[in-house]
């Protein structure tokens, strides 16, 4: 073989081994979009509302009519408002200052499928609760409720279920904010 055509042999391999890596990037970049594709539908993708059917309450808030649900909540409601979450530094909202016998009614309002209506939410909810996904939300939700189930002992008193200090500004809030919305969410 002449010099010329060892020469152009070699640069067509060159041009292949390069052509093969180009390809190799290319189906690399494709298969990231793919993933992150994925990655982004499964955010979007809607989890389901918390169950709560089988959760069990104190059998004296299992009995109450809706009228005295309702208005007991409020009364639960007003202490919450009082206390202006909206502008607590988000450490405080974990500090735990609500009793089991309070998150209770609040529990007992969804499971008895109660909205509970709160106007100009933005003046009454903590940013992060206002910037949140419905999904964030039922996700936040769903773990009150499996701590309710581990922790709480219904069949104890309500004297003791109301000296149980275990819930925090965070879990109350989450619970008012999602009783006032989550008929709006999808199922």
């Amino acid at each position: 073989m002449s010099g010329f055509s060892m020469t152009m042999i070699l640069i067509l391999l060159a041009i292949v081994v390069l052509l093969i890596f180009v390809i190799i990037i290319l189906m690399n970049k494709k298969s990231n979009v793919k993933t992150k594709e994925v990655k982004k539908n499964r955010n979007i993708e809607n989890s389901e509302m918390p169950n709560i059917l089988g959760l069990f309450l104190p059998p004296k808030i299992e009995k109450l009519s809706k009228n005295e649900l309702v208005n007991i909540t409020r009364k639960v409601y007003e202490s919450y408002r009082i206390f202006n979450y909206k502008n607590m530094d988000i450490d405080d909202l974990a500090k735990k200052e609500w009793h089991t016998w309070q998150v209770s009614f609040l529990l007992m309002m969804y499971k008895k499928d109660e909205e509970f209506f709160i106007a100009n939410q933005q003046d009454i909810f903590h940013p992060f609760l206002l910037s949140s996904s419905e999904n964030d939300i039922k996700n936040f939700m769903r773990s009150i409720i499996k701590k309710y189930e581990n922790y709480v002992n219904i069949e104890s008193s309500k004297d003791t279920l109301c000296k149980e200090h275990i819930w925090s500004n965070k879990d109350v809030s989450v619970m008012f904010y999602f009783l006032a919305n989550y008929k709006n969410y999808k199922k």
